[in-house]
């Protein structure tokens, strides 16, 4: 494993339990986000329409896209700005599979996960050695 991939990973980590506790609130509306804030904030989709720089008509595709889920990312991006709102995204090991980014590693590159096991079993190597006066091992 590369040093860039472990800070990668360490960086996931340490983000995960705010993403997992985020997941339940996160679930997606019945009809999309776009609808549910739009309507929420009380926009007609005339107005999220000019302020996306679409016609009305796209704009009401951008929302049937989200729903079946064929939405860009980009896409969505712009009609959450045409509401003032940011769009947040994040992708979580699914629980079924994994409870930690670490594990889908495991699961998806063996040897990142032989080489992992390996330097844990190198570190506790010598902490059941007999050492000599000065320290060093016997």
């Amino acid at each position: 494993m590369s040093k860039g991939h472990g800070i990668i990973l360490e960086d996931l980590e340490q983000k995960l339990g705010i993403l997992n506790a985020a997941r339940a609130a996160a679930a997606v509306p019945a009809r999309g986000w776009l609808r549910a804030v739009r309507e929420a904030i009380g926009m007609p989709q005339h107005r999220v329409a000019a302020r996306t720089s679409v016609t009305r008509q796209s704009y009401a595709q951008l929302e049937v896209s989200e729903e079946k889920g064929s939405i860009s990312i980009s896409s969505l991006r712009r009609a959450a700005e045409a509401m003032d709102c940011d769009l947040v995204y994040f992708v979580v090991p699914r629980p079924s599979k994994a409870a930690t980014y670490s594990e889908l590693c495991a699961i998806h590159d063996p040897v990142a996960g032989h080489l992992r096991a390996t330097e844990h079993s190198l570190s506790l190597g010598g902490q059941g050695q007999v050492r000599r006066r000065d320290g060093a091992p016997r």
